[in-house]
């Protein structure tokens, strides 16, 4: 059985970002909340990018900053 964090450093690796932080924006323990509210934003600019951009917010750029927190957190350490 594949542990979540298991899952999300393959998705990483695969470079399946959405996915990663579809399960990633709810862990707790190990990161901090800083780390988890830019994830969990970072996925909502995803999932819906017309009403954040409808309150003035820079989705591209949101999603860049999960995208690079996700990769910190749980990409290859090499």
């Amino acid at each position: 059985m594949e542990r979540k964090s298991d899952k999300v450093r393959r998705l990483v690796s695969e470079g399946r970002y959405k996915d990663a932080l579809r399960i990633a924006k709810g862990f707790r323990l190990g990161i901090t909340k800083e780390q988890s509210d830019e994830m969990t934003i970072g996925y909502e600019c995803m999932v819906n990018p017309v009403f954040y951009q409808s309150i003035g917010m820079d989705t591209a750029e949101t999603v860049k900053k999960a995208i690079d927190t996700i990769q910190s957190l749980y990409g290859n350490k090499n």
